[in-house]
């Protein structure tokens, strides 16, 4: 569970790393909602984070298949 207020935010709330996340810095220079919306979605970065996150990446794939 994550709680916090999304990649683009600039003054929600974030966790520490959230500042320095790859994933969030990309999103941030695309200007993608989510990583859903990427056209280079899945690329290496998130996929070396779905290794760990199974469910963010099953997540990512529901949003992909409604859009």
């Amino acid at each position: 569970d994550i709680n916090c207020d999304g990649c683009l935010t600039e003054k929600g709330q974030l966790f520490g790393f959230c500042r320095v996340c790859k994933i969030r810095e990309c999103a941030m220079k695309k200007g993608v909602k989510n990583c859903a919306y990427c056209n280079d979605c899945p690329c290496e970065e998130l996929n070396k984070f779905h290794k760990f996150a199974p469910d963010a990446k099953a997540t990512l794939e529901k949003i992909r298949t409604t859009m």
